[in-house]
């Protein structure tokens, strides 16, 4: 019949068992007191927290009884079927103490397992002790005296029919419980399968149908060919149960053309006689269809979130509680370099060892601690650099995104370095215009000159921060400096201007430094030495020789300039800026030494320096 899983509320037989007006013992294979209802307390006159766990011989001890009760239970254990024992003697103590002597009828009842052996003993017993008392005394007394007894048999009789009608009413109770709970059921008869009993739910699962007396191939021709009849027929050949869990059915439900599809949790549990042979099935379960509706949809979620999660240029991994791992993309599984099927189950803290005051684990423990996101950056040793991780707390665990920032820092630290060195070079060159205003300003005989110098100088202290700029300010090889001093600057024909040297680079201060001596050197040949005549020539050579400590990475520059073809030249009465300049500023900005002589012949000019 219709699957059926296990009903979400099931009929509470337990209820029933304890409020049973009969008394009702269950027994385990041992004969160890399992449980017991509040008739059975009553009549023995114990307390349940005195009986449970203890033999029913050892509970209940007895000189000629127990081994009549013993030899009943051991058949039922033998052959697992019902033994009936229609009257026994076994006293019962009194609380107060002594014995009181009592009669007996039981019934032993095999409960089994779903491999056939007996799980449990339901034992139900029936004092007749005054039954058997009031027979004693009818043999014993005169007819009158049997009259007087036949009264009290009739009351007794009229005990047993209001006893039955207690019993009447717990079956109707029984019934309604069937009929209402939530869970569908049904009673299957006989190897046909035909309906006996269905509640409500279960016509509600199907639709409304004629159900009762039918079997079930006649009342559900739509379950040919998927399997149920054929379980049925297992179940009820075998003996055993079935049980099944969100298993698709097709349903003619309502009067529609085409069957529904629904899920039901199910158990087909079969019914057996007091012989053992298998009479019925009993079909119980729940419709799941919503709840599977609702796990697909669940697994629909996590497989587009896990599409996203690999999809993500972001390194992600989750770990539960206990700070394993529950999942690693993609992204992750390469910064690692590590698979991440030997991550899962893992915990976080032993594949990648952090002391517990490491910033990154207290950064763990804050998120799940505080519930609040965790955003930092720091080095990490797995991957060599750093790491940027935002930390999100969630009610299974925390879940982790990072990414590797090294190259950003870098970046950073370059672009800090920069500024650092741009300010460096500001201040220094504003210390430079510092200097030229306030010597060219002291130096100059009125106003006039004063401006003209004064602009001349800090041109060509532009023209050496142009070159230096082209260059990235990473130095200027000494040919540009000055060719641009002299011929870009100055516009010192090229024909007047002869160099000689290897090539050299120049640091941005050292170049900064032979521009302005420069400027200075070839302002001066224009207006008074070489340059202002057009066959004045002026020859800049210079040669590199290996520093004196062998072990400094310096070399020594000496550099050499010459005039010659212009007008005699004669020592100036006092030295002006650009001596000083040469001597004194040059000397000390590049570790060197500065020669400046007036020839007759022309200015020579020897620099040695450190570069």
């Amino acid at each position: 019949m219709l699957p059926s899983a296990q009903a979400d509320q099931p009929i509470d037989f337990a209820l029933i068992f304890a409020h049973s007006p009969n008394p009702y013992v269950l027994l385990d294979p041992d004969f160890v007191l399992v449980d017991m209802n509040e008739a059975y307390l009553r009549v023995t006159m114990r307390q349940r927290v005195a009986l449970v766990g203890r033999s029913i011989f050892e509970a209940f001890p007895s000189d000629g009884g127990a081994e009549i009760l013993r030899a009943s239970l051991e058949r039922v254990l033998e052959s697992r079927q019902v033994d009936h024992l229609p009257l026994i003697r076994y006293d019962i103590a009194r609380p107060q103490g002594g014995y009181e002597e009592r009669y007996w009828s039981a019934t032993h009842t095999p409960l089994l397992d779903g491999a056939g052996a007996v799980a449990f003993i339901l034992q139900h017993t029936v004092d007749v002790t005054e039954l058997h008392r009031l027979r004693s005394r009818a043999r014993r007394e005169p007819t009158g005296t049997v009259a007087r007894i036949e009264t009290d048999v009739l009351h007794r009789a009229e005990a047993v029919s209001h006893t039955n009608r207690l019993i009447d009413a717990e079956r109707l109770r029984l019934r309604a419980l069937f009929e209402q709970t939530p869970g569908f059921m049904a009673v299957l008869t006989g190897p046909a399968h035909v309906f006996e009993l269905v509640n409500a739910a279960y016509l509600d699962l199907v639709g409304p149908r004629e159900l009762v007396g039918r079997n079930v191939r006649e009342a559900f021709p739509e379950l040919t060919n998927q399997g149920f009849v054929e379980l049925l027929d297992e179940v009820y050949a075998s003996g055993r149960p079935f049980i099944g869990h969100a298993v698709p059915v097709r349903l003619l439900r309502g009067g529609a053309q085409d069957p529904a599809l629904v899920h039901l949790d199910f158990i087909y549990q079969p019914i057996t006689g007091p012989s053992g042979a298998v009479s019925g099935i009993f079909v119980q379960g729940h419709d799941v269809s919503e709840r599977v509706r609702a796990e697909e949809a669940l697994a629909a979620s996590h497989e587009q979130m896990r599409e996203i999660l690999e999809s993500i240029s972001e390194a992600f991994y989750a770990i539960d509680a206990q700070d394993r791992f529950t999942y690693v993309n993609r992204r992750a599984e390469e910064l690692w370099g590590r698979p991440r099927d030997g991550l899962i189950g893992q915990v976080i803290w032993s594949v990648f060892d952090r002391s517990p005051d490491s910033e990154i684990r207290r950064a763990h423990v804050r998120a799940a601690l505080l519930r609040s996101v965790q955003r930092l950056e720091y080095f990490s040793e797995a991957l060599g650099g750093w790491v940027e991780t935002s930390i999100y707390p969630g009610p299974a665990g925390l879940s982790v995104f990072f990414r590797d920032i090294t190259e950003r820092h870098r970046n950073e630290e370059r672009r800090q370095l920069m500024v650092n060195e741009l300010n460096h070079r500001v201040k220094n060159s504003l210390a430079v215009v510092q200097g030229i205003a306030s010597q060219t300003l002291r130096t100059a005989r009125d106003l006039d000159q004063a401006r003209g110098d004064l602009t001349a100088r800090l041109v060509a202290l532009a023209r050496a921060h142009d070159l230096l700029t082209s260059e990235s300010w990473e130095g200027a090889d000494l040919a540009e400096v000055v060719r641009a001093t002299l011929e870009s600057g100055l516009g010192v024909q090229g024909r007047q201007v002869e160099m000689d040297g290897p090539s050299l680079r120049l640091t941005p201060n050292a170049a900064l430094s032979l521009a302005l001596a420069l400027h200075e050197l070839a302002t001066n040949a224009i207006k008074y030495g070489a340059l202002s005549a057009e066959e004045g020539r002026v020859t800049v050579s210079w040669t590199i020789e290996p520093a004196d400590d062998p072990a400094s990475l310096e070399r020594r520059l000496t550099l050499c300039w010459t005039e010659r073809g212009g007008p005699p030249v004669q020592a100036p009465d006092r030295r002006g800026f650009g001596s000083r300049l040469l001597e004194r500023g040059l000397a000390a900005e590049l570790h060197g030494r500065v020669d400046l002589s007036f020839e007759p012949g022309g200015v020579a000019c020897r620099i040695e320096a450190l570069v």
